[in-house]
């Protein structure tokens, strides 16, 4: 039974919430999902594109099917340079520690938390080098 059949287009930021939904329907993991996908499409690109980033026109096809989607009822935005998204760094360096197989799941979480901490404090400035506080004393 598909998952979703659309009677409308499908804009490609749409597909990350549908292969979410296909998961959590399914009962499936990211690395599940990709083993369904022969591969093709790692499971850290499928979390990127769960979480907002748009799959790369190769992949297009391959999703649509295994979303059962036709894929002449997926939307192809006009390329252009207005069109290209902002990077959340702290979400994506998430998705890579996530896919980590060599990490716990849990210590993924705990260095992606870290991460998005030092990240901020860096972006309003309040981080300083161990350089710095030496020449302050």
């Amino acid at each position: 039974m598909p998952v979703v059949k659309p009677q409308r287009h499908v804009e490609l930021a749409e597909i990350g919430g549908l292969i979410k939904r296909k998961r959590e329907v399914d009962k499936l993991t990211l690395r599940e999902a990709e083993a369904e996908l022969d591969h093709s499409i790692s499971a850290s690109s499928l979390s990127r594109i769960e979480h907002g980033a748009v799959p790369e026109a190769r992949n297009v096809p391959r999703l649509a099917r295994w979303l059962q989607i036709p894929l002449e009822q997926v939307a192809w935005p006009a390329e252009t340079k207005d069109a290209a998204k902002v990077v959340d760094t702290p979400a994506a360096v998430e998705v890579h520690l996530r896919a980590d197989r060599k990490l716990d799941p849990k210590a993924a979480q705990v260095l992606a938390d870290m991460f998005r901490k030092l990240y901020e404090s860096a972006a309003e400035g309040s981080l300083t080098s161990s350089k710095e506080r030496k020449r302050r004393r």
